[in-house]
C-alpha cells in the first residue's frame, strides 16, 4: 500500500511539474506575441568590436524580443569559416575573412542589394564600395563596418613618461635620426628603466610597418604592387631601409628586447605601464589602451620616417564587413537586424567604443576618450585610396586568386621578423628572392588568363599621395 501511494504521489507531482513548465512556456510565448524566438548566429573575428557588438545586440533585442543573436568570437577565423563552409554549416552572419570571390564561386554569400539601395550606399565613406571587397558585379555582399580610411599605423606616446623626463610634444621625433637621438636621451635620463619603443613580432605587423615607413622613400609602391610598371614589387629601397632601421633600434638598445617575443597585446601592456615611451600600432589601439589597460594619458602622432617625409597606407586594404550566409533560414530576421544596424551600429560599435573610423558618414555618438578625433584625423590623412585594377577589369579578381595561389610566401613579414631576430643575415637577398618569385608567378598567370594583361596594372594617371577616386577610373575607361 505504501509503495502504491508513493508511486501515485510521484505521478501526480510529475504532472504538476509538466503543467507548470507548459504554463511557463506559454507565458514566454505570450510575451513574444505567441511567436517562437528566432536565434541568429554571428561570428566575430575583431576583438576590438566585442564590447560594441554586445551593446548593439542588447539594444536590438530589447526592441525586438522575438529575435536573439548569439555571438561567437573566432580566434582562428579563416580555419573556422572554411570548416563551416566545407561542412555546410555556416553561421547566419560573420565578419569577413575568406575572399569574396571564393564565396561567390560556391554561392555561399547572400546578395544585400535589398538593403543597400543607391540612396543607402550614398551614406557611406568614399571608397567603401569596391569589387571583390564589399561588392561583386556591382551588387552588395558586405555590410560595411570600418571606413576604408583605416588601418594606417600611427605612433602612440606615453605622456606619463614624457612628464617624468621633462619632454613635451615638441620633442616628438619626425625622422629616424631624431628618434634615435631622443631614444638615447630617454634611456640615459631614465637610467635604462624606460625603452624608447616597444614593438611586437607578428609577421603581418612587421610587413605593415616597413611598407608604410617605406612609402616615404619609395612612394610608387604602396604595398605589394607598382602601379607605374604594372608588376608585383616587394623589394624596394623603402622596405629594406625600414627593416634595417628597426633592427638597429633593437641592436642599439633603443627597443625593448621583449619586442621580438611578444604580440600586440603584450606590447600595449608594457607601454601602458610606462616601460616604453612610444608604441607603433593601428587606430584600434586607443580603445585597447583605455578599456583593456585603463590607461588614458597618451597622445598620437605620425610614425617617424627616414627624413621626416610623409608616408601613407593604401585605403580599403580590407573590406571590414558583415557577410550573410546564402543558406540562412532566417533571412527576414537577419534583414531586420541589418536594417537596425544601419541606424545604430556605427555609432554604438565604433564611435561610442572608440574602436575606429566608421564606414558610414555623419555618425553621432560620444567617444570614450578625448584622443579619438586625433586618431581619426591622422587616419584620414594617412590612409589614401590607390588604384584597384579589378574596378576596370573584373576578370582580375580570379586572376589575382590564381596568382596568389602559386606563391609559397605571400609577403615579406616573416622575412623581416627573421632578420630582426638574427635568423636571417641578408635581408636584401631574402626579400629580393620573394620579389622575383612574385614576378615569376604573376607573368606565368598572365599566360593563363588571356582576358587580363599587364596593362591592367598600369595607371599612368595615378600619383602617390593623391587619392585615386572614381573620376580617375573614368578617365581610363
Amino acid at each position: 500500500m505504501v509503495k502504491k501511494f508513493s508511486l501515485l504521489f510521484i505521478l501526480i507531482m510529475s504532472v504538476v511539474f509538466i503543467l507548470g513548465a507548459c504554463s511557463d512556456n506559454e507565458s514566454v510565448d505570450s510575451e513574444n506575441g505567441d511567436e517562437d524566438v528566432v536565434t541568429l548566429s554571428l561570428w566575430n573575428r575583431y576583438s576590438e568590436l566585442r564590447g560594441g557588438f554586445a551593446q548593439l545586440i542588447e539594444d536590438f533585442e530589447a526592441e525586438h524580443p522575438g529575435i536573439r543573436i548569439e555571438t561567437q568570437d573566432t580566434p582562428e577565423p579563416e580555419t573556422q569559416l572554411r570548416t563551416a563552409l566545407s561542412e555546410g554549416n555556416l553561421p547566419d552572419m560573420w565578419t569577413n575573412i575568406v575572399d569574396l570571390s571564393e564565396l561567390m564561386e560556391v554561392d555561399a554569400v547572400k546578395n544585400l542589394d535589398e538593403i543597400f539601395t543607391e540612396d543607402v550606399k550614398a551614406q557611406f565613406q568614399d571608397g567603401t564600395w569596391y569589387e571583390n571587397g564589399t561588392t561583386a558585379d556591382g551588387s552588395v555582399y558586405g555590410f560595411p563596418l570600418a571606413a576604408p580610411q583605416s588601418k594606417a599605423m600611427i605612433m602612440y606616446y606615453n605622456k606619463d613618461v614624457f612628464d617624468m623626463l621633462g619632454l613635451t610634444e615638441d620633442d616628438i621625433p619626425a625622422s629616424w635620426e631624431e628618434f634615435k637621438a631622443l631614444g638615447q636621451t630617454i634611456v640615459d635620463e631614465s637610467n635604462g628603466s624606460v625603452y624608447p619603443i616597444v614593438w611586437n613580432n607578428p609577421g603581418w605587423a612587421n610587413e605593415q610597418l616597413v611598407s608604410m615607413m617605406g612609402t616615404a622613400i619609395t612612394p610608387e609602391v604602396p604595398w605589394q604592387e607598382n602601379y607605374k610598371e604594372g608588376v608585383p614589387q616587394v623589394y624596394t629601397e623603402g622596405k629594406i631601409e625600414s627593416a634595417k632601421f628597426i633592427k638597429e633600434l633593437l641592436d642599439e638598445g633603443l627597443m625593448s628586447p621583449e619586442s621580438v617575443e611578444i604580440g600586440l597585446g603584450e606590447a600595449e601592456a608594457l607601454f601602458s605601464v610606462g616601460q616604453s615611451a612610444f608604441l607603433w600600432s593601428g587606430d584600434w589601439v586607443g580603445r585597447q589602451l583605455v578599456v583593456e589597460s585603463e590607461f588614458e594619458n597618451w597622445g598620437v602622432a605620425p610614425l617617424p620616417t627616414k627624413d621626416g617625409n610623409p608616408y601613407y597606407y593604401h585605403a580599403g586594404s580590407e573590406a571590414t564587413s558583415i557577410r550573410v550566409s546564402n543558406d540562412t533560414e532566417h533571412w527576414e530576421e537577419v534583414k531586420i537586424f541589418l536594417e537596425y544596424a544601419l541606424d545604430h551600429l556605427h555609432e554604438t560599435v565604433y564611435v561610442n567604443t572608440g574602436a575606429g573610423l566608421p564606414a558610414k558618414e555623419d555618425v553621432g555618438g560620444e567617444p570614450p576618450f578625448e584622443q579619438y578625433n586625433d586618431i581619426l584625423e591622422l587616419e584620414s590623412q594617412l590612409a589614401i585610396p590607390v588604384p584597384k585594377p579589378a574596378e576596370l577589369n573584373p576578370e582580375i579578381v580570379e586572376f589575382n586568386r590564381a596568382y596568389r595561389n602559386k606563391l609559397e610566401v605571400g609577403g615579406i613579414g616573416d622575412a623581416v621578423v627573421g632578420y630582426i631576430t638574427g635568423n636571417i643575415d641578408d635581408i636584401d637577398s631574402e626579400i629580393e628572392q620573394i620579389d622575383q618569385d612574385m614576378k615569376d608567378a604573376f607573368m606565368e598567370t598572365l599566360d593563363e588568363f588571356p582576358e587580363v594583361s599587364q596593362d591592367d596594372y598600369i595607371y599612368p594617371n595615378w600619383e602617390p599621395f593623391e587619392p585615386f577616386t572614381v573620376d580617375k577610373y573614368d578617365e581610363l575607361r
